[in-house]
């Protein structure tokens, strides 16, 4: 009986152990105020769908973080997706941006007209970046003054081009810029109508009209940051070649949104 007495004793000592660990982590959690719990929401994303006023239903990801957050649209390259940007959108959900990623017309989940007609990709995404805004700005815990774009490539011109007439968007980040992608969606006008907003263009080395284009930038807006990689490739590439891009790109947010 004694020996009974003693195991359950023992017992007892490392429930109660347990119990005060276990405390100690919830302390430990709502210490560190809402950021935390918002974390624990941040972890997740949902796939979400709209319509543009031309009719094409756009697919994207949204990764929310949480009330009264600043947002970041990102735009993918050319013959690519809104999963291009799956790290990096985490990334800046788990630093307090909410992001949406969206697959431009064409491309992806966003391949149908809402009336179910099939589409092809079209350079020109004006309308589906207005869509993507307004979704945005709808969301009640999203702050609509603080919003920033990110584009790859083509993605990149249509980002410029957007924000040059939209004197809402605070920030643009532009990776692998061209100057004219497709003698279609021309840049120099829209980059210095745009002056005078943080911009952060990004290029790799032997990317040779990307290079051009941030040359040119630069000339047309000496107050533009920029970066530049070796043998990192084109758009979202680069983020995937771990050079550091992601931090910069974070780094640039978190100073002007």
């Amino acid at each position: 009986m004694k020996g009974r007495n003693i195991v359950s004793l023992f017992a007892l000592i490392l429930l109660l152990a347990s119990c005060r660990a276990n405390g100690d982590a919830d302390a430990s959690v709502a210490g560190r105020g809402t950021g935390s719990i918002v974390t624990a929401v941040q972890s997740g994303s949902e796939d979400v769908r709209f319509t543009t006023t031309d009719g094409i239903v756009i697919a994207g990801t949204l990764y929310e973080a949480g009330s009264n957050a600043p947002a970041v649209l990102c735009l993918h390259q050319w013959r690519s997706d809104r999963n291009s940007f799956a790290t990096l959108a985490k990334k800046l959900q788990l630093k307090g941006f909410t992001v949406l990623a969206i697959d431009m017309r064409g491309y992806g989940g966003s391949t149908k007209t809402s009336d179910g007609r099939s589409i092809r990709p079209d350079r020109k995404a004006g309308a589906d970046i207005e869509a993507a805004l307004k979704f945005l700005r709808g969301r009640g815990t999203v702050d609509g003054s603080r919003i920033g774009i990110i584009g790859a490539s083509y993605g990149s011109s249509n980002a410029v081009i957007h924000a040059a007439g939209d004197k809402t968007i605070r920030a643009l980040v532009l990776l692998s810029p061209g100057l004219n992608y497709f003698n279609e969606l021309p840049t120099e006008a829209p980059v210095a109508q745009y002056r005078g907003r943080p911009m952060f263009v990004a290029a790799s080395s032997e990317d040779l009209r990307s290079v051009e284009t941030v040359e040119a930038y630069r000339e047309i807006n000496p107050g533009i940051e920029f970066q530049m990689y070796d043998d990192a490739g084109h758009g979202t590439d680069i983020l995937d070649a771990d050079v550091g891009l992601d931090r910069a790109i974070l780094n640039f947010l978190e100073k002007n949104l």
